[in-house]
């Protein structure tokens, strides 16, 4: 009766419009902190806010009484339908900058849209919410004709009008009506400019800017749960909330390697559905008071608030939090321990089919294995990819003058080769409008990579005769209007993770008399454009910690981490296991497919898995059984510390000949010697011992602090580019890179490619080579000569004996 009510409720609310209302901020506003997107059932702490001079005039239409009234109305017979009272309403406060903008949303006339994306957790039911904006405008604006109007989902929110004499202003509260949000938002603010004379949408003196630091406020209380399997990833994770998501994991005090073979594999399937947001698993031996949490393992080893369910096979159940009747516990169980592991790919590998129930039986799934550099996640390498299998169409499309940025991200495998480094192909497609709308000879587009510029071109090239001749033969059509271009990518400008950027900067036509032209055009790069890096091959030199950054290489060679295992301490504490688990959430969100083909072994049985790469999650007082898997690098692990090993003179003088930029760029550190406390991790990488071509990752830290701290950075985009090396030891965010281990090769090339990788790079090779080359032909020279010689001077000699 309490979701009927509720139901009820919520359609009676969609009638009551009632419009916003612009103030001054007060003195003390009610502010939370930024809590994360699941459900909590705590009240938000209020936070002063203190109020700055106003000097922008902000509008807005009085509110209809009877309407305000009604959604308040609402608001509280839903908490009353729900038996939830205003005790458990959370405030959570959000900056723009932690909603998506770098910086402050910069407006002119030439580019008037600015917005941002934000979603509402489906569990959650905003009950009211306001806007506090600072910023600043051009003093060169007339107020009575220039604004910067905000819309919440196209529904107005308020003005915002300049004062030329005071040009910033804020903070400015704007009360949003809860009715507006859905569970994906979009928040705009739009321009409009007027000044004396002729309007030029170009004109840099005209602007406006919203600061980056104003704030949304948004307050929530918690829907009655809905579980349905058919929902999942939800309630534990919404693809609306960009925001890092946590989600709690309990398992058994004893950690055997089959129940985290299972976890693994779910939480990598978390990881794929969270992709770039990031997710962070704290493993539990009990089920959290409050919220949502999953629980994992054999059925009679449940933690007892969950009763004993009553099992037949593979199960997977949704159940309330014993301690909250809010919270949803996802139950992955089974009679034995393979059959866990076969729930727990049931919703990794069959969620498109989980029903609209609470509970399922799952049978048996089979999965292919996975090939060599077939994930998901990269681009293929074998034909010419279309950016319009990338990213939707509309990303590829931008109103205005200078409507942004429009990226196009994409991933591959960073261990591509092609022969003496030829580029990769990018054709570029792209339509501007036709007709004397723009400056062709000042309107051109911007193509870049990473944030590396590569070429611009006209949008308008100047057609030949030959060209109007075939455009009129053919009747012209849409194909008139597209521009083609094809520019080359060197190998180096391309990694894990990369961005193609295209950035349209187009100039109107000057019109004679003061004339308007259009105020929004539309412009667009063709899904049909392609990158073709089909020249590539596989092989690289490792170690090298910035591709296991970028892509997760080599381990995700496979998509399944077929051909790698895990090496974890015979008694591994919850730190260390949720270690593990964002470690599988990573790969998860650099592959979007499921670890199904990971081992899970011990040190003393680490033999088993000596022809995979291992990935080693320890602190240092358990590292004793794993140090000797870092015999091939430089680094050694004794007494609890991690220091240089010694290395001879000669091994020395091989890696520089192996890398002579090493001796150049100084990265080998000169000494490491520490305890890895205070929160302190390493990352080491070098070849295993147990097979040549193979790799073996150690995370080490003296506490579970850095252990845990050394997985987040590596799904923080921010942070990949100071990961290089053979050893990185972090710090919270202060990252210190090193190289000194001996290099060795990883992938394969086709016989006539060898010479051209041997000799890459190495100038000492090619010196080498040059030298026995001049010494073989010199011999062969010679031998050629003095038998030349001794053929004339057997010729000499019977020619003195006939005469």
């Amino acid at each position: 009766m309490k979701m009927v009510s509720l139901i009820a409720l919520l359609v009676f609310a969609t009638g009551a419009q009632a419009a916003p209302v612009a103030s001054k901020a007060p003195a003390n506003q009610p502010a939370g902190s930024d809590l994360p997107p699941l459900p909590a059932a705590a009240p938000a702490a209020a936070a002063s806010t203190p109020a700055q001079p106003q000097s922008a005039t902000a509008a807005a239409t009085s509110p209809d009484p009877a309407a305000a009234s009604a959604a308040d109305a609402v608001v509280d017979s839903a908490e009353s339908a729900t038996g939830i009272g205003s005790d458990v309403a959370t405030v959570h406060t959000y900056s723009l900058r932690e909603l998506g903008a770098q910086n402050a949303l910069t407006m002119r006339g030439a580019a008037p849209l600015q917005g941002l994306q934000f979603g509402i957790p489906g569990d959650q039911l905003v009950t009211s919410a306001r806007l506090v904006v600072s910023g600043a405008m051009s003093p060169n604006l007339q107020p009575e004709n220039s604004a910067v109007t905000i819309t919440l989902n196209e529904q107005y929110i308020g003005t915002l009008r300049p004062d030329p004499s005071h040009p910033s202003f804020g903070p400015l509260s704007f009360d949003i009506n809860p009715i507006f949000f859905v569970s994906g938002n979009r928040l705009n603010f739009n321009f409009a400019s007027g000044s004396k004379g002729c309007a030029d949408p170009t004109n840099g003196l005209q602007w406006a800017s919203v600061s980056e630091h104003s704030e949304l406020q948004i307050t929530t209380i918690p829907l009655p749960p809905r579980r349905q399997l058919s929902r999942l990833p939800q309630p534990f994770f919404d693809k609306n909330v960009r925001q890092k998501t946590v989600i709690p994991f309990v398992l058994a005090q004893t950690f055997d390697p089959e129940v985290l073979k299972a976890s693994g594999i779910l939480a990598s399937w978390f990881g794929q559905q969270t992709d770039f947001r990031g997710v962070n698993f704290p493993v539990f031996s009990t089920i959290p008071q409050t919220g949502n949490a999953v629980v994992i393992g054999v059925a009679d080893e449940l933690p007892s608030a969950l009763g004993r369910p009553s099992i037949s096979g593979p199960t997977l159940m949704e159940v309330a939090n014993p301690s909250d009747p809010n919270g949803t516990i996802l139950l992955v169980t089974g009679r034995d321990r393979d059959e866990v592991i076969t729930a727990s790919k049931g919703v990794s590998f069959g969620a498109s089919t989980l029903p609209v129930a609470a509970r399922m039986d799952v049978a048996p799934i089979d999965v292919a294995p996975r090939v060599a550099n077939d994930a998901p996640s990269f681009i293929p390498t074998n034909r010419p990819v279309r950016l319009g299998e990338l990213v939707p169409v509309s990303a590829l499309q931008g109103e205005g003058y200078t409507p942004g940025v429009l990226s196009v991200p994409f991933r591959v495998s960073p261990d591509l080769y092609t022969w003496r480094d030829r580029p990769y192909k990018l054709n570029v497609r792209f339509r501007a409008p036709d007709g004397p709308i723009l400056d062709v000879a000042r309107s051109h587009l911007d193509v870049g990579i990473n944030n590396t510029y590569l070429q611009s071109y006209s949008l308008r090239e100047k057609s030949t005769i030959v060209d109007q001749l075939m455009q009129r033969l053919t009747g012209g059509g849409q194909n008139a209007t597209v521009e083609k271009h094809t520019l080359t990518i060197p190998p180096w400008m391309v990694f894990g993770q990369d961005q193609l950027q295209f950035y349209f900067d187009a100039a109107p036509l000057a019109q004679p008399g003061c004339r308007p032209g259009p105020s929004l055009i539309h412009l667009s790069v063709d899904p049909d454009s392609s990158i073709d890096l089909s020249n590539a091959y596989h092989i690289t030199r490792m170690p090298n910690l910035a591709y296991m950054a970028s892509a997760g290489y080599p381990f995700t060679t496979y998509a399944d981490l077929s051909r790698s295992a895990v090496v974890l301490p015979d008694h591994p504490n919850g730190t260390v296991v949720s270690a593990y688990l964002d470690m599988m959430g990573f790969m998860g969100a650099t592959t979007w497919y499921p670890v199904s083909g990971l081992d899970i072994v011990s040190a003393d049985h680490v033999n088993d898995v000596a022809d995979r790469n291992l990935i080693v999650l320890s602190t240092l007082s358990n590292s004793g059984d794993v140090s000797s898997l870092l015999s091939n690098s430089s680094y050694q692990i004794a007494d609890g510390r991690l220091h240089m090993g010694l290395r001879s003179t000669l091994s020395g003088v091989w890696n520089i000949f192996q890398d002579p930029m090493s001796a150049i760029t100084g990265t080998r550190p000169t000494e490491v010697d520490t305890t890895l406390s205070g929160g302190v991790g390493a990352m080491v990488e070098a070849e295993s011992p147990l097979a040549s071509g193979r790799t073996v990752l150690a995370l080490l830290s003296g506490d579970g602090q850095g252990l845990d701290n050394l997985v987040q950075i590596l799904g923080q985009r921010k942070n990949q580019a100071k990961i290089q090396g053979d050893l990185v030891i972090a710090h919270g965010d202060d990252l210190t890179s090193y190289r000194s281990s001996p290099l060795y090769t990883v992938g394969t090339l086709p016989m006539w490619l060898m010479p051209d990788w041997y000799m890459h790079n190495h100038p000492v090779r090619v010196i080498v080579v040059g030298l026995v080359g001049c010494l073989l032909i010199v011999a062969v020279l010679v031998r050629a000569l003095l038998r030349h010689a001794l053929f004339r001077r057997r010729q000499l000699q019977e020619e003195r004996q006939k005469s």
